[in-house]
């Protein structure tokens, strides 16, 4: 069987039309011989209940401060709406799916991200408990995972942590020793200076994009974690927007590449 993790994100996953396009594609991936396990963001959902709050989001480095009364949003969002709804398209497209975070069975167990800025409750992935997903799929499953983790506060006690979703899909695919990695969201791949999409991408050509500004935002994280990924094992990676069914399908059958591979 051919282990293939797919993340998806941007505004794809709140893209009613293309959501559906999209479940409708991952669900015949099983038939094909595929384990899938998909994991997901939600950060425009996100921002649409944070406004809720009363809060402005923030960014740095592409990564969300997280505060606690933002964690609290970002839980409720990505491990209950968004979760059991790409859950809920799967089981109506006939698909035995079942959704989880990272804090269930400890899927995915960090500690506080460190560095120059305090992003409050953001977590770094240390240990990925994969046995949960590859149980569930020798048991004939579609695994459905929400990037919310587990790891202790300053006093020891476990909670939840906010981590990226791209990483959280990075660190899965590498414990997975998956076969096929696939970043889908609504940026088409890596772009150049002229916006046009760079169909393969090599590390030094990557941070030397990054220096010059021409990648940014979220792209960066994305970028950097596949990497990582790569030098710990995965073959390649793949960053690619919707386009259609068939394309996604072409793309994990190595027919054609409509993205940016990553090697």
């Amino acid at each position: 069987m051919k282990k293939v993790v797919v993340k998806i994100g941007g505004s794809l996953a709140i893209d009613e039309a293309k959501l559906a396009d999209f479940v409708a594609a991952v669900s015949k991936l099983p038939a094909m011989g595929c384990q899938v396990a998909v994991v997901h963001g939600g950060g425009k959902d996100i921002n649409e209940n944070i406004s809720l709050l009363r809060e402005q989001p923030t960014f740095i480095d592409g990564l969300r401060v997280t505060t606690p009364g933002i964690m609290k949003m970002v839980e409720m969002t990505l491990s209950g709406h968004v979760n059991k709804k790409l859950v809920r398209m799967l089981l109506n497209n006939g698909v035995n799916s079942i959704g989880l975070s990272g804090v269930d069975g400890k899927l995915f167990e960090v500690v506080k991200k460190q560095g120059k800025v305090d992003l409050g409750l953001v977590g770094e992935v240390k240990k990925v408990n994969q046995k949960i997903v590859e149980d569930l799929w020798a048991a004939g499953w579609v695994p459905v995972v929400s990037p919310i983790s587990y790891g202790p506060d300053e006093t020891g006690v476990g909670v939840s942590w906010n981590v990226n979703a791209d990483t959280a899909a990075s660190e899965l695919a590498v414990a997975l020793q998956a076969d096929q990695f696939v970043l889908v969201s609504d940026v088409p791949g890596v772009m150049d200076g002229e916006r046009n999409v760079i169909p393969e991408l090599s590390e030094s050509d990557a941070e030397k994009l990054i220096e010059e500004g021409v990648i940014s935002g979220g792209m960066i994280p994305k970028v950097r974690e596949s990497f990582k990924s790569i030098r710990r094992g995965l073959k390649s990676i793949h960053i690619v927007g919707w386009k259609d069914a068939e394309s996604f399908i072409k793309q994990i059958n190595g027919e054609h590449n409509y993205g940016t591979i990553q090697r």
